[in-house]
């Protein structure tokens, strides 16, 4: 088995550790995940000035001791140093908070993981404490992605026409986005749509 393919799983892997049950026996085994398995929310929201209409895919939920049910998502990460610590920020926090954001998502565990795999602590974060704590460093800013996201759909609006098929993708080095006319709508989307 390949190293990329064992970090591929320990993602699954801290799934089922974050979902099972705590109150199982002792010597019980711990039960495997599908993948296939999964919450599904639609959300209807507006980013600035385009009302939105999207699915968004959870981990898993969470209660209150009120019985109020909530979503949360689940994320691995390598044990951080300092060397670590500033692309942490700047990156995956920006992928955990933006996903969270959108979806509503209030709570994000974190498992890390040290280079074996082995889980070695978790962190849970309120996805709208993220910010703030980016903030501080001036890495990124939540409304700045937002107004972004904003003026892309407002380009994307004045483009794109019906019934054609499109890709929109970051341009290596990733420095700008490009939208590319396909000749036909990608297999992935055409049999994700299928499933629905």
């Amino acid at each position: 088995m390949s190293p990329s393919f064992n970090r591929c799983y320990w993602g699954y892997c801290f799934e089922a550790l974050a979902t099972e049950d705590p109150r199982r026996a002792d010597g019980e085994g711990i039960h495997h995940v599908d993948a296939n398995a999964e919450y599904c929310s639609v959300i209807k929201t507006k980013l600035g000035a385009h009302r939105i209409l999207m699915g968004a895919e959870m981990d898993c939920c969470d209660s209150t001791d009120e019985g109020r049910r909530f979503y949360v998502e689940l994320k691995t990460s390598r044990e951080l140093d300092y060397h670590t610590e500033e692309k942490y920020e700047r990156e995956k926090l920006l992928k955990f908070w933006i996903q969270s954001f959108l979806a509503g998502v209030p709570y994000v565990v974190i498992g890390f993981r040290d280079d074996a795999g082995r889980l070695v602590r978790t962190e849970r974060l309120r996805t709208k404490d993220i910010t703030h704590r980016v903030k501080m460093k001036n890495y990124w800013q939540g409304g700045v992605c937002l107004a972004f996201a904003d003026e892309v759909l407002c380009w994307l609006y004045g483009t794109v026409k019906e019934n054609e098929d499109y890709i929109l993708q970051f341009a290596s080095p990733f420095t700008r986005l490009e939208l590319l006319q396909a000749q036909s709508c990608p297999d992935e989307i055409t049999s994700h749509v299928k499933q629905l």
